[in-house]
């Protein structure tokens, strides 16, 4: 499976629910990689201004979202039939 970034759509001030930190990957470009071969991840919260201190990566399982309160949360769903035509 290759990396695309056609294969995420990005959406700012909001945020999914359920994210699971991901404490050592520091990069968007990590992040998104890093969900990619987590095949229940299907979005990502990235987030390098969070408040509380929290490693800017969260990998999510589903694509429900919520309006960020701090607007700085970008929201990207990953479409894997896309990665599967790259």
């Amino acid at each position: 499976m290759m990396f695309n970034l056609d294969c995420w759509r990005e959406t700012k001030g909001v945020h999914g629910f359920n994210g699971v930190n991901q404490a050592k990957v520091t990069t968007l470009n990590e992040c998104q990689r890093f969900c990619i071969v987590i095949i229940s991840c299907v979005a990502i919260d990235w987030d390098p201004n969070n408040p509380y201190g929290d490693p800017p990566c969260w990998t999510l399982t589903s694509t429900a979202t919520g309006q960020s309160l701090s607007g700085a949360i970008t929201h990207y769903e990953l479409d894997r039939a896309c990665l599967d035509q790259s």
